[in-house]
């Protein structure tokens, strides 16, 4: 609560995992002199990936605790606390479940993209893009957002460049100026100019290049916010607020930074800052220590900022107390600020009625496409030990890929040769929490079972590499585990700051993970440790193979953005035909009637007797342990998230 003499401000606690911050001495301080003071309340959901219900469509299940719905109701309570309050989306809304592709299949759709109602019927703001908002191509955004009652922007997405950033020609406005009505805590009525600026990741080309090359290009963050916040402010923005679809980074990155939100947040012109893209939160303890963040207070280069998470798990919330200045007539000064990240309640409730209306009719339809059988599976298709184990739904895809591949190259040159694919899985844990697993049950194969193995519209790449290049591949993948010693007991087995999805196997090739050498590569795919190598012994249908002998290797066009292999420019692109993983994931299950098969145990750590290593997986993973059986797993216990802790025997 901030508190002023004679006076009582209050910011009541929502519903939180972490407590508020404020700082009321330099309030109290001011106010004493001045008692026109108002507060104001930023209100902010990022990325939701078009989840609107606490629902899983993947397993076809109830999902609590996520979702735009769920949500709903704190941000009626955060609005009913204040007088004043906007409502904000920080981009990444219309992808990310079968809800979302499902209405991005219907040609000729008239009414609005359900996510799009929701934020109309739930009376939003502002709003940005982020990077997997043009997964679907710029035609169906475009459509998209053309039914939103408010607002959306973005300062760094153009379809023409400029010689400048502030000549660019941008795909939507950079920023908005809105005029709201704000009550002081008198009563008294004063017409403020909210600035909201929006801004979306450089690197979202590279994810989607094929239907985006040509039409749009992506400034970097800092220039593209250099050039249009001055703009801004002259326009009479008395406190601008940056939608940064872009997670914490450094105080001074290199150009086309991905994560810049601490970057803007230290331009003059930001008050405070709403950051996403990583599905992380902040305030909270996996910032601590970096140049520039107050991970405690939420604050990154000392201005009020919030990462409300992903799919609905959190909301973000910015306080701020205005009061006019004392230097400027006419112009109001921040005097205080709180930051908090609230979490659904836990009490169920139903769906409001202005959301059911809006949301209702799609998630019907959604679910009867959802439930259409593709095929069938022999075997359980899970990842709870995707990343400890070979996995038979990696090599399902995998299969997937090299068939289309091989079709497309037969009767060339190029169709000889070795033919390899890197695959991983998207739903393993990590930050989506003990629910966020794969677990495809033997039978019937569906269309919802497409988005679980694969949920992302990324298109199939294929590269020339050499055996020493696919060899480092998998040293990018090998980091995601923790170095342990022979004789360690119970080192935990994974560096959690490698999502899962960047763990890549190639079940065509045989070879070993030597655990008791350092990474090679950190997670951001630089050499640290030359002279380590954790892959030994890479074979091919039992033949080893010469460092220098030439193969194919089918990947995507957001991993190879990620990974530099091969000398030069990279490697050679030598089939990119625009197709998706995704449909080619469905039309090998439609042909083959039956998929699946027993994993082919084509990789495994190094022995090292003596030795134990701790993971961490699922609540379902207790069905799978015969993937992980000559590793002798010893469960530990369940925590309060619900994973399920197991000790491995190396």
């Amino acid at each position: 609560m901030l508190s002023v003499p004679g006076k009582r401000i209050r910011f009541p606690i929502v519903t939180a995992d972490l407590p508020c911050h404020t700082e009321n001495h330099q309030t109290t301080a001011f106010l004493t002199t001045n008692t026109s003071v108002l507060s104001l309340r930023f209100i902010a959901t990022s990325d939701l990936h078009a989840c609107l219900l606490p629902y899983d469509y993947c397993a076809n299940r109830p999902a609590s605790g996520r979702g735009l719905a769920e949500v709903a109701r704190q941000i009626a309570l955060a609005r009913a606390e204040v007088p004043n309050s906007l409502l904000f989306d920080n981009g990444d809304f219309l992808q990310g479940n079968p809800l979302a592709d499902f209405v991005a299949s219907v040609e000729r759709r008239r009414r609005a993209h359900p996510m799009i109602a929701a934020f109309n019927a739930l009376r939003y703001d502002a709003a940005t893009l982020g990077n997997h908002d043009f997964d679907y191509g710029i035609d169906f955004l475009s459509k998209s957002i053309a039914h939103a009652s408010f607002p959306v922007i973005s300062a760094n997405v153009a379809t023409r460049f400029g010689k400048t950033p502030a000549g660019d020609q941008t795909l939507v406005p950079p920023y908005a100026l809105l005029r709201r009505r704000l009550v002081d805590q008198d009563g008294r009525k004063h017409n403020l100019r909210i600035g909201v600026i929006g801004f979306a990741p450089p690197q979202s080309l590279g994810f989607g290049r094929d239907h985006l090359q040509g039409r749009i290009g992506f400034r970097d963050i800092l220039a593209a916010a250099r050039a249009w916040l001055p703009r801004l402010k002259a326009a009479g923005a008395d406190v601008i607020v940056a939608l940064a679809h872009s997670g914490i980074g450094q105080l001074d990155p290199e150009d086309g930074a991905e994560n810049a939100a601490t970057a803007i947040a230290a331009l003059p012109e930001v008050d405070a800052v709403i950051a996403g893209h990583s599905h992380q939160t902040f305030p909270g303890p996996g910032f601590s220590g970096l140049v520039g963040v107050d991970a405690d207070l939420g604050r990154l280069a000392g201005k009020p900022a919030v990462m409300p998470g992903h799919s609905g798990s959190h909301l973000g919330i910015i306080d701020l107390v205005l009061a006019p200045s004392q230097t400027m007539a006419g112009k109001w000064q921040i005097v205080g600020r709180e930051v908090k990240l609230g979490a659904p309640l836990s009490r169920p409730a139903p769906l409001p009625k202005q959301l059911h209306r809006a949301i209702a009719p799609d998630h019907r339809a959604a679910l009867a496409w959802s439930r259409r059988s593709l095929g069938r599976t022999a075997v359980a298709l899970t990842s709870y030990f995707a990343t400890v184990a070979p996995s038979a739904a990696i090599q399902l895809v995998a299969a997937a890929k090299i068939d289309h591949v091989r079709r497309s190259l037969s009767g060339t040159a190029l169709g000889k040769l070795p033919l390899l694919a890197a695959a991983s899985l998207f739903r393993a844990g990590g930050l989506g929490g003990a629910q966020n697993y794969t677990n495809i049950l033997a039978g019937h194969f569906r269309m919802r079972n497409l988005s679980d193995l694969y949920p992302f519209q990324n298109r199939l790449i294929t590269l020339a590499l050499n055996v020493a290049d696919v060899a480092d591949w998998l040293e990018h993948s090998a980091s995601i585990f923790c170095q342990i010693r022979p004789g360690d007991r119970d080192t935990p087995l994974h560096d959690p700051r490698f999502p899962a999805f960047a763990f890549d196997c190639i079940p065509g090739l045989d070879y070993a993970i030597d655990l008791s050498q350092p990474p090679r590569f950190d997670r951001r795919g630089h050499i640290i440790n030359p002279s380590s190598h954790r892959i030994v012994g890479i074979s091919l249908e039992g033949r080893p193979l010469d460092p220098t002998e030439p193969l194919l290797l089918v990947t995507n066009n957001h991993r190879i953005s990620r990974i530099q292999i091969g000398a030069g420019n990279g490697p050679q692109v030598v089939l990119d035909d625009g197709v998706r993983a995704q449909a080619v994931l469905a039309e090998y299950v439609r042909a083959q009637g039956v998929v699946g098969y027993v994993s082919r145990r084509n990789w495994h750590f190094l022995p090292m007797p003596g030795t134990s290593a701790l993971v961490m997986t699922g609540p379902g993973a207790a069905d799978q342990l015969a993937d992980v059986a000559p590793m002798r797993p010893d469960f530990l216990q369940q925590d309060d998230a619900g994973f399920l802790h197991y000790r491995l025997h190396l």
